[in-house]
């Protein structure tokens, strides 16, 4: 299994700047050597809403890869369709760097490995520039629940199989699948609830309309903070920084893998080396600068650099580990 590294900032941004410099050479212009142009704009497109998670985190890093480039990193909203618009938007995008775009893992495989979603797009739509966080995964409870610790809640779910709802943010998502393999690894049944989107999960949480929801630390963070939500796990093998008092599912006694979001950035398919080699060493530059870090932390999302070449990788493993799970989940629709 691939070890990543997390971020370490000393020296860190000299060698990033060095692959930028290195990225401009005498080549000619289709091979990309002159991007980004001076006063061009780039695109990020976020596939979900103004002020969502995903979109808080991209106007946290673009300012910093705009003052790398030397060009305008524009945050773009393209929301609808679980995602499926504003990645549709990306993959169909010309291949010149100027369009890049969320393809975080494991949230994008359910986008297109569900075929009902009717995604113009797949792995190979795409070229991984980098993931510059990760969320761990967490189990959250309504702050009037019944269930003040793991072992409570899930002894519920035996002793009533199919009875206690659970929240995803949509069918056949990484909420979804995460689910699924607790209810194998475990021996669990769950009435599991869909919504269309994290926040409305979140909502149905705060509002007791669920028994309990499962997702990533950040997205339950703000609610935590303010007292309506608890958070009864963490799905890791070691405590999260942002609620160190948690423990996690593993000191519970339950044996399960480790889970986690990578927050990773591509761009369309067949986009020049020379230009991805420039974005990866910006985003990875701006992932190690210490304000970019201090803000990723204060919205509860860990910076962790892992590489296009990496990240490719994981994302190639984890299609293949999760498509037999959501081609199960297909089946019983």
């Amino acid at each position: 299994m691939m070890k990543y590294t997390k971020v370490m900032v000393a020296g860190a941004a000299i060698a990033a700047m060095a692959m930028l410099a290195g990225c401009s050479g005498t080549a000619g212009a289709t091979d990309g050597a002159d991007f980004p142009k001076k006063g061009s704009s780039i695109e990020w497109i976020v596939p979900s809403a103004a002020g969502a998670g995903n979109d808080v985190l991209a106007r946290i890093v673009g300012p910093t890869m705009q003052e790398s480039l030397g060009a305008n990193v524009k945050i773009v909203n393209k929301e609808g369709g679980s995602q499926i618009i504003g990645l549709n938007y990306a993959a169909n995008s010309k291949p010149d760097g100027y369009t890049m775009v969320y393809t975080n893992i494991p949230s994008i495989l359910g986008r297109y490995l569900d075929p009902t979603k009717k995604a113009g797009f797949d792995r190979e739509s795409f070229t991984p520039i980098g993931s510059f966080a990760s969320n761990s995964i967490v189990i959250g409870v309504n702050k009037s629940s019944k269930y003040t610790t793991i072992t409570e809640l899930f002894d519920a779910v035996k002793a009533a199989p199919g009875e206690i709802s659970v929240g995803t943010d949509s069918r056949a998502g990484d909420d979804h699948v995460n689910l699924r393999i607790l209810e194998d690894e475990l021996g669990l049944d769950f009435n599991i609830v869909h919504y269309n989107s994290g926040a409305d999960k979140i909502a149905a949480l705060v509002s007791g309309e669920i028994d309990f929801a499962l997702g990533g630390v950040s997205s339950f963070f703000g609610q935590y903070e303010s007292g309506e939500v608890e958070i009864l796990t963490v799905i890791n093998d070691e405590p999260s920084p942002f609620i160190p008092d948690v423990p996690t599912l593993a000191s519970a006694g339950y044996e399960v893998e480790p889970m986690n979001n990578n927050f990773a950035v591509s761009v369309p398919a067949d986009t020049p080396d020379a230009v991805v080699a420039t974005l990866e060493a910006s985003l990875k530059a701006a992932t190690e600068d210490p304000a970019v870090i201090e803000k990723l932390e204060g919205a509860a999302t860990q910076p962790e650099w892992v590489s296009a070449d990496d990240i490719a990788t994981l994302w190639a493993e984890r299609e293949e580990t999760i498509k037999p799970i959501i081609d199960e989940l297909l089946e019983e629709q």
